[in-house]
């Protein structure tokens, strides 16, 4: 039997996450160009987020 545990550490809080809402279409379209980048969604969102701070 495998006694390996699956999932965040002890000690270890969750992040937050931002939950926003666009259009299934606009996520798709957003979803394959930051995949032809080489990157994923979370990462590109939270890259434009901090731009955007950093900017305002």
């Amino acid at each position: 039997m495998n006694n390996k545990k699956i999932g965040r550490p002890k000690g270890i809080k969750k992040d937050d996450r931002l939950h926003i809402m666009i259009s299934s279409d606009l996520k798709k379209k957003f979803q394959k160009k930051v995949e032809q980048e080489g990157s994923n969604i979370s990462v590109k969102t939270c890259e434009l987020i901090s731009r955007y701070i950093e900017k305002n």
